[in-house]
């Protein structure tokens, strides 16, 4: 896959992660697959939810970076930390 459609994909994905946080925080709570997590009933949940949407559009934002050369490559640091990750 060409690297700048790499990014656009990952960004569009992190913009959604983004307005999904959004949205959940402000309503006080998050659907998934049809079940509903409560920040007053299941606060753990909750924010386990908002740390992963976090984390996945962090990785978007440095995707970006490394599309501009700012920084080195994310995909690469993944496959080093978690070598169970890599595919062959």
């Amino acid at each position: 896959m060409p690297p700048l459609l790499y990014t656009a994909l990952f960004e569009a994905l992190g913009a959604v992660a983004l307005w999904t946080m959004v949205t959940d925080i402000r309503a006080g709570s998050t659907t998934n697959r049809g079940m509903t997590i409560d920040a007053r009933e299941n606060p753990g949940g909750f924010y386990l939810v908002m740390f992963a949407k976090g984390a996945f559009a962090c990785f978007a934002a440095a995707t970006l970076l490394h599309t501009l050369g700012l920084i080195g490559d994310p995909v690469a640091w993944v496959h080093e930390t978690f070598p169970f990750l890599k595919v062959r």
